[in-house]
């Protein structure tokens, strides 16, 4: 399975954010199974200083200029892309942080919306989004068994390790991992574990620019960091070894060796 990065500083207009983003697709290319994009994709709210200006920016999935941008890039390229979207609600001026998968043939299918919201180091996105209420959609991606997050869900390990539980190989993770004290080290650390305390892949789409750390990357079911893209805008494909998942969960049987142990209540129409 062969997964594009994109990691980029987008901006608060849509369209051309999604012209940006397939511009960048589309310049370095090659064989991506399912192309990854950051969070913010389509508007960063911390641009806005009103949560109502910001909801004039959302959209919904099927009427989506921004999809349709993209949609164009799915079907010129033959690859799945996975976005990030802002998705308008019937309650304004909260908005929704969800991920939306776009196929080549035009199918747009919403596959999450953000559990765990950024309330931290002074940014409040529950004045401009809700809270999701269900765990991702699985996806079958060359038969990897793939579940999403969204940038501040990394630091809920719960999650993850029901993604592990509920057989996931691979989490694809939407990040605008904002500049702070130490903000860099901790994307990393915090990557590096749930990847490896749930022996599965952890493919990380970052922004970068004035407020965002960068360091988008690959990381193993082994726990290491196996591709880094650093502090610049690029896309670069990277390829995931079924290999590396069998021999990390050989070595270390720790989610069959926790299912044993421990238990996760959970509504089973959603999460809370």
């Amino acid at each position: 399975m062969v997964v594009g990065i994109l990691q980029a500083n987008l901006g608060g207009e849509p369209v051309e954010n999604a012209l940006k983003i397939s511009s960048m697709v589309r310049n370095g290319f090659k064989r991506a199974d399912i192309i990854l994009t950051p969070e913010y994709s389509m508007a960063n709210p911390f641009r806005f200083n009103d949560p109502r200006g910001f909801y004039e920016k959302s959209e919904v999935i099927g009427e989506s200029r921004f999809l349709s941008i993209l949609e164009k890039t799915a079907r010129e390229t033959g690859s799945l892309i996975l976005t990030h979207f802002i998705e308008k609600t019937s309650t304004p001026p909260k908005t929704r942080s969800s991920s939306v998968l776009i196929t080549p043939d035009g199918e747009r299918r919403w596959v999450y919306s953000k559990i765990h919201l950024f309330n931290a180091y002074g940014f409040r996105e529950s004045d401009f989004f809700e809270e999701g209420s269900q765990i991702s959609v699985s996806l079958n991606v060359k038969g990897f068994a793939v579940r999403v997050a969204i940038c501040y869900d990394l630091r809920f390990p719960e999650l993850f390790r029901l993604y592990a539980w509920e057989g996931a190989d691979v989490v694809l993770l939407h990040a605008g991992w904002v500049k702070g004290y130490l903000k860099e080290g901790q994307l990393d650390f915090l990557a590096r574990a749930r990847a490896h305390e749930n022996t599965l892949y952890l493919v990380v789409s970052n922004q970068v620019g004035e407020l965002f750390t960068g360091g988008s990357g690959l990381y193993s079911p082994l726990g290491y960091k196996i591709y880094d893209l650093g502090f610049s805008e690029k896309y670069v494909e990277v390829s995931i070894e079924r290999e590396e998942i069998a021999l990390a969960r050989k070595l270390i049987p720790v989610v069959e060796q926790s299912r044993a142990k421990w238990s996760i209540r959970e509504k089973r129409e959603g999460v809370g």
